[in-house]
Protein backbone atom coordinates (compact mmCIF):
# COMPACT_ATOMS: atom_id res chain seq x y z
CA UNK A 1 0.00 0.00 0.00
CA UNK A 2 1.47 3.35 -1.02
CA UNK A 3 1.87 6.30 1.33
CA UNK A 4 -0.86 8.09 -0.58
CA UNK A 5 -3.25 5.15 -0.05
CA UNK A 6 -2.36 4.98 3.66
CA UNK A 7 -2.98 8.70 4.05
CA UNK A 8 -6.30 8.37 2.22
CA UNK A 9 -7.36 5.47 4.49
CA UNK A 10 -6.34 7.44 7.58
CA UNK A 11 -8.37 10.42 6.39
CA UNK A 12 -11.39 8.18 5.71
CA UNK A 13 -11.18 6.72 9.24
CA UNK A 14 -11.07 10.20 10.74
CA UNK A 15 -14.07 11.30 8.70
CA UNK A 16 -15.95 8.15 9.70
CA UNK A 17 -15.22 8.74 13.40
CA UNK A 18 -16.36 12.35 13.10
CA UNK A 19 -19.56 11.24 11.34
CA UNK A 20 -20.14 8.57 14.01
CA UNK A 21 -19.71 11.10 16.82
CA UNK A 22 -22.06 13.50 15.05
CA UNK A 23 -24.60 10.69 14.61
CA UNK A 24 -24.30 9.81 18.30
CA UNK A 25 -24.98 13.41 19.33
CA UNK A 26 -27.90 13.69 16.90
CA UNK A 27 -29.40 10.41 18.16
CA UNK A 28 -29.15 11.61 21.76
CA UNK A 29 -31.19 14.64 20.73
CA UNK A 30 -33.73 12.42 18.95
CA UNK A 31 -34.11 10.24 22.04
CA UNK A 32 -34.77 13.32 24.15
CA UNK A 33 -37.26 14.59 21.58
CA UNK A 34 -39.15 11.27 21.65
CA UNK A 35 -39.40 11.46 25.44
CA UNK A 36 -40.81 15.00 25.30
CA UNK A 37 -43.22 14.05 22.49
CA UNK A 38 -44.38 11.08 24.54
CA UNK A 39 -45.20 13.38 27.47
CA UNK A 40 -47.09 15.78 25.22
CA UNK A 41 -49.03 13.14 23.28
CA UNK A 42 -50.04 11.20 26.40
CA UNK A 43 -51.15 14.41 28.11
CA UNK A 44 -53.28 15.20 25.05
CA UNK A 45 -54.84 11.74 25.10
CA UNK A 46 -55.71 12.11 28.77
CA UNK A 47 -57.35 15.45 28.02
CA UNK A 48 -59.36 14.09 25.12
CA UNK A 49 -60.23 10.92 27.03
CA UNK A 50 -61.74 12.95 29.85
CA UNK A 51 -63.76 15.10 27.41
CA UNK A 52 -67.52 14.83 27.39
CA UNK A 53 -69.73 16.74 24.97
CA UNK A 54 -73.39 16.21 25.77
CA UNK A 55 -74.04 12.48 25.64
CA UNK A 56 -70.79 11.77 23.81
CA UNK A 57 -67.74 10.91 25.84
CA UNK A 58 -64.28 10.12 24.58
CA UNK A 59 -63.05 7.91 27.42
CA UNK A 60 -62.45 5.02 25.01
CA UNK A 61 -59.34 6.95 23.91
CA UNK A 62 -57.82 6.18 27.31
CA UNK A 63 -57.54 2.52 26.30
CA UNK A 64 -55.03 3.56 23.62
CA UNK A 65 -52.60 5.19 26.05
CA UNK A 66 -50.53 2.01 26.63
CA UNK A 67 -50.31 1.42 22.88
CA UNK A 68 -49.10 4.98 22.29
CA UNK A 69 -46.63 4.62 25.16
CA UNK A 70 -45.25 1.41 23.63
CA UNK A 71 -44.93 3.12 20.25
CA UNK A 72 -42.89 5.93 21.76
CA UNK A 73 -40.94 3.51 23.94
CA UNK A 74 -39.92 1.55 20.84
CA UNK A 75 -38.53 4.72 19.26
CA UNK A 76 -36.80 5.72 22.50
CA UNK A 77 -35.36 2.22 22.82
CA UNK A 78 -34.10 2.21 19.21
CA UNK A 79 -32.32 5.52 19.74
CA UNK A 80 -30.88 4.40 23.07
CA UNK A 81 -29.58 1.12 21.65
CA UNK A 82 -28.11 2.93 18.67
CA UNK A 83 -26.15 5.20 21.01
CA UNK A 84 -24.96 2.24 23.07
CA UNK A 85 -23.98 0.28 19.92
CA UNK A 86 -21.83 3.19 18.80
CA UNK A 87 -20.15 3.24 22.19
CA UNK A 88 -19.57 -0.53 22.10
CA UNK A 89 -18.06 -0.24 18.63
CA UNK A 90 -15.77 2.61 19.64
CA UNK A 91 -14.49 0.83 22.75
CA UNK A 92 -14.04 -2.69 21.42
CA UNK A 93 -13.77 -3.02 17.65
CA UNK A 94 -10.15 -3.02 16.43
CA UNK A 95 -11.24 -1.40 13.16
CA UNK A 96 -12.81 1.57 14.99
CA UNK A 97 -9.56 3.50 14.96
CA UNK A 98 -10.32 5.18 18.28
CA UNK A 99 -7.65 6.39 20.66
CA UNK A 100 -6.87 4.52 23.86
CA UNK A 101 -8.34 7.44 25.81
CA UNK A 102 -11.66 7.19 23.99
CA UNK A 103 -11.73 3.40 24.41
CA UNK A 104 -11.06 3.84 28.13
CA UNK A 105 -13.87 6.41 28.38
CA UNK A 106 -16.34 4.16 26.57
CA UNK A 107 -15.39 1.20 28.82
CA UNK A 108 -15.74 3.39 31.91
CA UNK A 109 -19.12 4.66 30.74
CA UNK A 110 -20.41 1.13 30.13
CA UNK A 111 -19.15 -0.09 33.52
CA UNK A 112 -20.59 2.87 35.45
CA UNK A 113 -24.02 3.39 33.98
CA UNK A 114 -26.57 5.04 36.23
CA UNK A 115 -28.36 2.17 37.98
CA UNK A 116 -31.71 3.96 38.03
CA UNK A 117 -31.72 5.78 34.67
CA UNK A 118 -32.99 2.76 32.76
CA UNK A 119 -36.10 2.81 34.94
CA UNK A 120 -37.08 6.40 34.14
CA UNK A 121 -38.97 5.82 30.90
CA UNK A 122 -40.42 2.51 32.08
CA UNK A 123 -41.68 3.94 35.36
CA UNK A 124 -43.32 6.78 33.48
CA UNK A 125 -45.05 4.24 31.23
CA UNK A 126 -46.30 2.29 34.26
CA UNK A 127 -47.55 5.48 35.90
CA UNK A 128 -49.48 6.53 32.80
CA UNK A 129 -50.94 3.02 32.37
CA UNK A 130 -52.14 3.04 35.97
CA UNK A 131 -53.42 6.62 35.64
CA UNK A 132 -55.31 5.59 32.49
CA UNK A 133 -56.71 2.58 34.34
CA UNK A 134 -57.92 4.73 37.24
CA UNK A 135 -59.40 7.26 34.82
CA UNK A 136 -61.21 4.55 32.84
CA UNK A 137 -62.54 2.99 36.03
CA UNK A 138 -63.78 6.30 37.44
CA UNK A 139 -65.21 7.57 34.15
CA UNK A 140 -67.12 4.31 33.66
CA UNK A 141 -69.34 5.38 36.57
CA UNK A 142 -71.53 3.16 38.69
CA UNK A 143 -72.91 0.93 35.94
CA UNK A 144 -69.89 -1.36 35.53
CA UNK A 145 -70.88 -4.66 33.99
CA UNK A 146 -69.14 -8.00 34.23
CA UNK A 147 -67.96 -7.55 30.62
CA UNK A 148 -66.37 -4.24 31.61
CA UNK A 149 -64.45 -5.88 34.47
CA UNK A 150 -63.23 -8.73 32.27
CA UNK A 151 -62.17 -6.38 29.44
CA UNK A 152 -60.60 -3.94 31.90
CA UNK A 153 -58.53 -6.61 33.68
CA UNK A 154 -57.39 -8.18 30.41
CA UNK A 155 -56.46 -4.75 29.00
CA UNK A 156 -54.55 -3.80 32.15
CA UNK A 157 -52.74 -7.15 32.31
CA UNK A 158 -51.71 -7.03 28.63
CA UNK A 159 -50.58 -3.41 28.99
CA UNK A 160 -48.39 -4.09 32.00
CA UNK A 161 -46.96 -7.36 30.63
CA UNK A 162 -46.19 -5.72 27.26
CA UNK A 163 -44.29 -2.90 28.89
CA UNK A 164 -42.48 -5.33 31.19
CA UNK A 165 -41.39 -7.47 28.25
CA UNK A 166 -40.19 -4.38 26.35
CA UNK A 167 -38.19 -3.18 29.37
CA UNK A 168 -36.68 -6.63 29.96
CA UNK A 169 -35.69 -6.99 26.30
CA UNK A 170 -34.08 -3.54 26.33
CA UNK A 171 -32.09 -4.31 29.50
CA UNK A 172 -30.83 -7.60 28.01
CA UNK A 173 -29.64 -5.81 24.86
CA UNK A 174 -27.79 -3.19 26.90
CA UNK A 175 -26.13 -5.81 29.10
CA UNK A 176 -25.08 -7.75 26.00
CA UNK A 177 -23.55 -4.63 24.45
CA UNK A 178 -21.80 -3.71 27.70
CA UNK A 179 -20.27 -7.18 27.91
CA UNK A 180 -18.93 -6.85 24.38
CA UNK A 181 -21.49 -9.08 22.69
Amino acid sequence: MSDKDKEFEKQMKLEFLKALHDKKTKTQGERSSYVMSKFAFITGLFGLGALRVGDINFNMLLYFIPVVAIGYDLHIRAADLSIKKMGAFLRSDPQAGTTETEKAWERYSAEHRDKLAHWANTLFSYVIILAAAVSIYVLQGDGKSRIFYIWFIVWLFISIISHSMLWNSHRKEILKLDKGG
